[in-house]
């Protein structure tokens, strides 16, 4: 396969820089050579054509009867005026007669950029009015077209204006060419597409960017292959859950047999006892692989405006009928200042419950948990604690991993690490944070939501 020869940004710019003054002197050189050719040939008259060709006349103009056109060259415009100023005729412009006037009075020898000339006449005074430029000896020439100067600075603009965009063309097809590659690269990449080669460029700094975008290919696949151990060490997790189900399922299914066998009320309710037990077990697993399932997506909070006066309030009357049926003792304290913040009103509410279910799983029967819902400046704080044995060091480094179980200390056979992850998620999404301590007062756990508090204002 055969390297391309490579070269830089700069020198690409320094060929199209050489190639545009070349091209622009080239056209510069042929303005001059046509303006040559025509003045040889007579195409064009000399810029002095009007001044000379009135000198010549000067005496016929002065001692004339009469000053007609044909004496004055047909470049030129005459008046003739008698000695108080008073204009006689002539074919000046009206609105110049008067200006001609008044600047030969005040000894001028032009007006608006033209010059003039002046003939003095017995009684009269002539003044021819010209100006001192090249013009087309073709009279149609000159009255349709600007002057001969002027029109050959047009034909060179033209010539200009086409050469920028055949050089612009040019130079710009070659970096489309060039970043094409680029493109497809890209392109790839983003399909996850990972089995190529890198393209070969002309173009250093664009083979820098390629060398970039290999790299970053290669660190792509590399993290791919990761999460693809990752998913399929999750896939193991969910299947290992799910085979667990069929333990309580097997000792529901032997309860059940062994009702009919049961000899006396007490053993009967034993049984029912089992059932019950391993019915609730069932129903945790179940919430619990829902609550993986949900973690396992990408989900977005949206922004709504949540009244979080009444939604705390609401959250305090859950929190009162839950401790109430693990016969626990609550105390809430809501201090709010901001009537409504905006958020995600189910994601932040399945974050307080989880908080609180935690709290109330690992508090034991008759202990206390106390809740606090306040604002921190710019922060709103759901503050969590409870009496029950707190968390370890381990816990604490750990705990909102997603199927991290922890020790013994705060353990439960229905935990499996997915309510910490998923309001730890949640928190990072609203730009929060969730922190895990043990109560300084020796309570035991303490957990700390804090999402900004956001009022749309």
């Amino acid at each position: 396969m055969e390297v391309k020869r490579k070269v830089s940004v700069q020198s690409v710019f320094w060929r199209f820089l050489l190639w545009f003054c070349a091209v622009t002197g080239g056209l510069l050189l042929l303005a001059v050579l046509l303006f040559l050719i025509a003045t040889s040939t007579g195409m064009l008259l000399p810029a002095n054509y009007g001044e000379t060709v009135l000198e010549e006349n000067r005496t016929v103009i002065q001692e004339a009867g009469r000053v007609t056109e044909d004496m004055i060259p047909d470049t030129c415009r005459f008046g003739v005026y008698s000695e108080d100023g008073t204009f006689l005729y002539g074919n000046l412009a009206e609105k110049a007669r008067t200006g001609v006037w008044q600047r030969y009075e005040q000894g001028g020898s032009s007006y608006g950029g033209e010059y003039f000339k002046v003939f003095p006449r017995e009684n009269e005074i002539c003044i021819a009015v010209y100006y001192i430029k090249a013009e087309f000896t073709d009279p149609v020439l000159r009255k349709y077209l600007p002057g001969a100067t002027e029109s050959l600075l047009l034909l060179f603009l033209s010539a200009f204006l086409i050469e920028c965009v055949i050089l612009v063309r040019r130079f710009g097809r070659i970096f489309r060419e060039e970043l094409e590659s680029v493109k497809q690269v890209t392109e790839k990449v983003q399909l996850k597409d990972l089995d190529f080669r890198k393209p070969d460029t002309r173009i250093r700094e664009i083979d820098e960017v390629m060398d970039s975008l290999i790299q970053m290919k290669d660190a792509l696949e590399i993290s791919l292959k990761q999460q693809w151990k990752l998913e399929e060490n999750r896939r193991q997790q969910v299947r290992a859950l799910v085979h667990d189900i069929k333990t309580p399922l097997t000792v529901i299914r032997g309860s059940t047999q062994l009702l009919d066998e049961a000899e006396s009320r007490e053993e009967s309710r034993e049984y029912q006892a089992y059932i019950l037990q391993e019915t609730d077990r069932i129903e945790q697993y179940v919430l619990t692989l829902q609550e993986m399932l949900k973690s396992e997506g990408d989900f977005q909070p949206k922004e709504e405006k949540i009244e979080i006066r009444n939604m705390a309030e609401s959250f305090r009357e859950s929190a009162k009928m839950l401790t109430d049926a693990k016969k626990q003792s609550l105390e809430v304290v809501i201090s709010l200042q901001s009537d409504y913040i905006i958020s995600d009103r189910q994601f932040l509410g399945r974050a307080w419950e989880n908080l609180l279910n935690n709290a109330v799983e690992y508090t034991p029967e008759g202990g206390m948990i106390w809740i606090r819902i306040k604002e921190e400046g710019d922060w709103l704080c759901l503050r969590i604690e409870d009496s029950g044995p707190g968390f370890t060091e381990e816990d604490l480094r750990h705990a909102a991993e997603q199927f991290y179980q922890g020790d013994k200390s705060r353990n439960s056979e229905y935990h499996y690490g997915i309510g910490l992850f998923t309001v730890q998620s949640f928190a990072k999404q609203q730009g929060g944070s969730l922190v895990l301590s043990n109560s300084d007062e020796d309570r035991g756990a303490c957990v700390c939501l804090y999402i900004p508090v956001k009022t749309g204002k």
